[in-house]
């Protein structure tokens, strides 16, 4: 079921997960345990698209380990965050996406090109779900934990 801050690519129904290979975000801070109620889970390839804004607000994030963000911090992603929001819904040129996502995977970025406006629409999306997300735990939390692979 599609609460209203899923956006198309973040999970938030474990029973859906299909092995082991995804980044979980969970609210608060890291206690040792993964696959936390409450978490919201991406896949490693989805989780690209946004982990751009997060590695340049927290210089010691690590995509492999277990990363206590502060609610400090997560305002300064939330604006990079908003930065992408508000430039993706001007059609913008793949150099301008480039300057706010990295495109990690294989052939991600010729695949980006090939279906722009379905990409540009689900990133959209995306970022929108994870921005609301996002606010909603940070009226809760001090922290929120990104768990990586």
């Amino acid at each position: 079921m599609e609460t209203e801050y899923q956006g198309r690519g973040m999970i938030t129904d474990q029973s859906e997960l299909e092995g082991s290979c995804y980044i979980e975000i969970l609210p608060g801070t890291y206690q040792g345990k993964c696959w936390n109620e409450g978490s919201v889970f991406f896949t490693e390839e989805t989780f690209a698209y946004i982990e751009t804004s997060i590695e340049r607000e927290v210089p010691a994030y690590d995509h492999y380990g277990f990363n206590v963000i502060s609610k400090q911090e997560w305002a300064r992603i939330l604006k990079r965050l908003d930065v992408l929001a508000a430039l993706l819904r001007e059609r913008p040129s793949m150099e301008a996406i480039k300057q706010h996502v990295d495109f990690f995977y294989g052939d991600g970025e010729e695949e980006f090109r090939q279906s722009y406006d379905e990409h540009i629409a689900w990133l959209a999306d995306l970022v929108h779900g994870f921005r609301t997300w996002l606010w909603e735990q940070l009226e809760m939390h001090e922290y929120i934990s990104v768990l990586g692979i």
